[in-house]
């Protein structure tokens, strides 16, 4: 059976080509009205978020005689207020081609950059690590230039300026939408780099460390360790579920394997956990739970961007056929919602471990958000786990974001295609998970707290 966790890897990657291959720029006020009308037609929230017709249509005419004024770099801003009604997590507009002008891209060959980090004394030059991000710095004239190795490739190109460091601590930070955040920056030991908001480790020129001290300290950094807290009691810290996150995971639950099981109490610190994929969390599973769990399915908006991109979400001669019987599914319910599955709720057997922790606590926080919470769900049907924190973010009844055209070259539309069979018994978007014990603002200490929880 094909459940919501086994899609959502998909969309991400597929449909970014679409959008990239829009007709023509559009001014703010003709991009608004392709916004407004991709998003009533193939949004799978749009009629659940506009039951109050004359609020929504106000909002809408209101925003439309508002563009009518606008400058491009104002059109973004009133293009995510347009989003932004819905509040769904999954659901934002972005600009394109933003940092194509030369002035942000580095003006070095990165043959040319690697020979020159092997000798340089400046500290802040070399190869430089943030989840996902790769980024080298070289130093121009005034500024050191943070420039793009490795990145998704949905929002960046090799070469181009993720961030400029200047002399007095100040920075110009380029968010994933490429636009401009002022920040302050500091360098710490030599090899890590904090911004307001992000943190990158240094990878090359190599710290004073071995191979295993770096990794060891990058997973700290990165909020992704395992820690032995006290005789009965460890700590497992999951700050992402990212697909680059996945390997790392399963190699800190192999390489902590006996430490997990002889630990007669477990904390997970899942706060600030945006989500990311399941596959991250599933082989943290069988030492949490103490049955099968239980899910509800989704359904599928059937419209025409969907099956075009439908098309493309399988290589293999089992999914071709798949997406061909969905495809059939969909073209015969056009603009209803569709259940590709044979039945509304799945059971997942999973079989626990024999040994593993008796007691287990979730950390949450208004930060852990859609498979951060996907995890959150299927953690809470265990007999021996306990929600500690505040509620969660709330994004998870429409998923499986993807890109779309709305017939501008100049903007793009990142926007869920399904919707859970919860809704509408069980929202959770805009609510969160609440917790089982709620820890208040006078706590600071949330594993100190746990973990008095547990051994008191």
């Amino acid at each position: 059976m094909i459940t919501i966790k086994s899609l959502l890897i998909f969309l991400f990657c597929t449909s970014f080509a679409a959008a990239a291959f829009s007709q023509t720029d559009c001014n703010c006020g003709d991009a608004l009205n392709n916004l407004i009308g991709k998003i009533e037609t193939e949004y799978p929230g749009f009629k659940d978020k506009t039951k109050d017709r004359i609020v929504y249509n106000n909002f809408k005419e209101n925003l439309q005689m508002k563009v009518r004024d606008a400058n491009d770099s104002d059109c973004i801003g009133l293009l995510r207020s347009y989003t932004d009604f819905f509040r769904d997590g999954h659901i934002s507009v972005y600009p394109l081609n933003i940092n194509e002008n030369s002035k942000n891209k580095v003006s070095v060959e990165y043959t040319e950059f690697l020979k020159r980090i092997e000798s340089t004394p400046d500290t802040l030059e070399g190869i430089w690590k943030s989840g996902a991000y790769k980024i080298g710095i070289i130093k121009m004239e005034t500024e050191y230039q943070g420039f793009i190795i490795e990145a998704d490739t949905a929002y960046w190109k090799p070469g181009e300026i993720k961030f400029r460091l200047f002399e007095n601590g100040k920075a110009f930070y380029y968010l994933r939408d490429h636009s401009l955040s002022e920040e302050k920056y500091e360098l710490v030991d030599g090899w890590i780099l904090f911004f307001n908001y992000s943190k990158f480790v240094k990878l090359q020129p190599k710290p004073n460390l071995t191979e295993e001290e770096i990794k060891s300290k990058i997973n700290d950094f990165e909020g992704c360790y395992f820690k032995k807290l006290t005789e009965k009691t460890s700590l497992l810290c999951l700050s992402s579920f990212e697909h680059n996150y996945t390997d790392r995971i399963n190699k800190l639950l192999y390489d902590n394997k006996n430490t997990l099981e002889n630990s007669e109490n477990l904390i997970i610190d899942v706060r600030n956990n945006l989500g990311g994929a399941y596959e991250s969390y599933e082989k943290l599973l069988p030492y949490i739970l103490t049955g099968s769990v239980r899910g509800v399915g989704m359904e599928f908006l059937a419209t025409e961007t969907l099956i075009n991109e439908v098309e493309n979400w399988y290589d293999d001669d089992e999914g071709k056929k798949r997406a061909k019987e969905w495809i059939k599914m969909f073209k015969e319910k056009m603009g209803q919602f569709v259940n590709t599955d044979t039945t509304d709720v799945y059971l997942n057997e999973i079989k626990p471990e024999k040994k593993s922790p008796a007691q287990i606590v979730i950390l949450v926080n208004r930060r852990t958000a859609s498979s951060g919470e996907a995890f959150v769900l299927d953690a809470r049907q265990s007999k021996k786990v306990k929600i500690l924190g505040t509620p969660t973010y709330g994004a998870l009844d429409y998923g499986s974001a993807s890109f779309f055209d709305i017939g501008c070259k100049n903007y793009k539309l990142m926007m869920p295609t399904w919707r859970s069979m919860r809704l509408p018994d069980y929202p959770i978007d805009n609510i969160g998970i609440q917790p089982d014990i709620y820890i208040d603002k006078s706590i600071k200490d949330w594993v100190k707290f746990a973990l008095e929880y547990l051994e008191k």
